[in-house]
């Protein structure tokens, strides 16, 4: 256990592995997300790399989705590195940090794969890529602006698309930090973080969906993480003739289904009943209620016009059509 997990023990959390809750459960969920009070999740399951260097904007802007020549210090946004088929080997937020450095936040088990990846092509560019998830900690945070004159200013702090913020503390920052922000800030687990990436629509690559989806299959041209302007990067043929050659068969949706005996997870296929070949795939879950549900999935269109959902062996007769809060273009 490292000392963010132990300091965090100390604060009532429980962790399993990159799991935490406050002793919150599902039924609390909506409560929680209704209160006029602002929440804080520890990211225990999100990593992080650095990118430092003199040409660390110019080595980014050929590797990934979206445009880091043109993301000014302190700003933030989605993207993805791809295969040369367009597939998708991970998905992150990029933030720009300082002059010649900048962070790229996602799931800790992707990230030094995606440093093995990139690794080959820095070579060529004063560029060091360094996997820093343990000398600092991730807060996410919601529902109320983080204030500004507090402890936190020794962190860095960026916006998601959907309005919430991610604070990245140094570790031994963390005890004053976390009690600055306790008396306006809630603390809450894994789980219920994830659901508001559900609920805003935000899909994400872990280790089972690695090389599963282009990135218009997650909607990320419609949150702004594929700039279709800035010129080549690995895999941006595909992409890009899917946007203006190409029909997307699949994309992603959100739906509620009851909570059954076998688990849902990341990259578990669907299907339609009596047919063989899958109709999409599982891209994240989390509880609503006790009872029900909140999924990320992609599907065709047939399958997402359909009342009736075989996922993994268990069929689905009644599944709930949610709304995703932005256009898909």
């Amino acid at each position: 256990m490292n000392d963010w997990k132990r300091y965090l023990s100390t604060q009532g959390a429980v962790i399993n592995d990159d799991q935490i809750h406050f002793h919150e459960s599902p039924t609390d969920f909506q409560a929680l997300l209704a209160e006029d009070v602002g929440i804080m999740s520890p990211l225990l399951h999100q990593g992080l790399i650095s990118v430092t260097g003199p040409d660390a904007a110019r080595f980014l802007q050929g590797q990934i989705t979206s445009n880091a020549l043109q993301l000014a210090l302190g700003e933030s946004t989605p993207g993805a590195r791809c295969n040369a088929k367009g597939r998708m080997l991970a998905s992150f937020v990029l933030f720009h940090a300082e002059d010649q450095h900048f962070l790229l936040q996602l799931h800790r088990s992707l990230v030094t794969p995606l440093i093995n990846e990139l690794t080959k092509y820095a070579v060529f560019f004063k560029v060091e890529l360094t996997d820093v998830s343990d000398h600092y900690c991730l807060l996410g945070t919601a529902g109320k602006p983080v204030d500004k004159n507090s402890p936190t200013d020794t962190a860095y702090q960026y916006p998601l698309v959907d309005g919430r913020s991610i604070l990245v503390i140094p570790a031994e920052k963390v005890p004053p930090v976390w009690k600055a922000l306790r008396d306006a800030l809630k603390p809450v687990g894994t789980e219920l973080w994830q659901l508001m990436d559900i609920r805003s629509g935000l899909g994400h690559v872990e280790v089972d969906t690695v090389d599963l989806f282009i990135p218009q299959m997650l909607n990320f041209q419609a949150i702004g993480a594929i700039s279709f302007k800035k010129g080549c990067y690995t895999g941006q043929e595909v992409v890009a003739r899917m946007k203006y050659l190409g029909k997307l068969k699949r994309r992603m949706y959100r739906i509620r289904v009851p909570v059954s005996a076998d688990r849902l997870l990341p990259g578990m296929p669907c299907y339609l009943q009596g047919q063989n070949q899958s109709v999409g795939n599982i891209v994240s879950t989390a509880h609503c209620d006790a009872e029900r549900l909140e999924v990320l999935v992609v599907l065709t269109k047939e399958a997402a016009d359909s009342d009736d959902l075989l996922i993994g062996s268990q069929q689905y007769p009644v599944v709930e059509k949610l709304s995703i809060p932005y256009e898909i273009l």
